[in-house]
């Protein structure tokens, strides 16, 4: 589909420009589909509810974390483990040797 082409051209270009091996690419989203029509609708099944909802549905989201920047070790492997998003400012801050709780963030 379109999303792929794009995200594939995206890693083709830093491929070429000799900044895979530096990349991380993360991809994710902020919540469950939509299950309004006028909001192109979607299924979130087997869970309960969608965007704009408590339940499973809205808040559960599939992300992946790929890049030259991961170690060989964690490459092609699966986590179940849970993640919430305010994790991540610590967690890049981290990995570019930042103090995560610089005054000035």
């Amino acid at each position: 589909n379109l999303l792929d082409g794009q995200i594939g051209s995206l890693v083709q270009k830093l491929k070429a420009r000799g900044m895979w091996d530096d990349a991380l690419l993360v991809f994710t989203a902020d919540n469950g589909g939509p299950l309004v029509r006028d909001e192109s609708g979607a299924t979130n099944f087997p869970l309960r509810g969608g965007k704009y909802s408590n339940f499973e549905g809205g808040i559960r989201s599939a992300a992946f974390v790929s890049g030259g920047y991961l170690p060989p070790a964690v490459r092609g492997t699966v986590s179940n483990e849970l993640v919430h998003i305010a994790d991540w400012y610590a967690t890049f801050a981290a990995l570019a040797g930042m103090d995560a709780h610089d005054g000035l963030a």
